[in-house]
């Protein structure tokens, strides 16, 4: 009874509800322009931030998804011309997937948000996600 009462919660709540708009929107509006699925996309954009191939094993881990699942996301990746897969000269069962040229074309294709707002505004946006995920993954280590 007593958080009806505080009309702080009805805030915040509105909030959740915009910052969750705002992602399915962008999230629907790159699948659908780009044909592109927001998991290929994630798997593309971690081989730009790791700078370099990463195994399969690494693209499971780094996106929270079964092999089978990187399996498949490589291959139509790959279908597409979007990455290749090179094996590892020392150990002929392992290899590493890198993005190329036509990879990076599409993801910087998707990525015009930080046009679109500007740098400046684009930091500050960034500034403050990055802000609020490190203060909700404080809170999930105490509980």
């Amino acid at each position: 009874v007593v958080i009806m009462e505080n009309n702080d919660w009805i805030t915040m709540v509105e909030n959740m509800n915009e910052i969750r708009l705002f992602s399915r929107l962008l999230i629907r509006r790159v699948t659908k322009e780009h044909a592109i699925s927001t998991q290929h996309l994630d798997l593309l954009s971690q081989l730009i931030i790791n700078n370099g191939g990463m195994t399969p094993l690494r693209l499971s881990k780094a996106m929270c998804v079964s092999k089978t699942i990187i399996s498949r996301l490589i291959e139509g990746l790959s279908q597409a011309g979007y990455v290749v897969k090179k094996q590892d000269s020392h150990d002929k069962r392992s290899y590493s997937i890198f993005i190329t040229e036509a990879g990076e074309k599409k993801v910087d294709e998707i990525y015009n948000l930080r046009r679109k707002l500007g740098d400046k505004d684009f930091s500050e946006l960034m500034y403050f996600i990055e802000m609020a995920n490190k203060k909700i993954g404080e809170e999930g280590e105490l509980e």
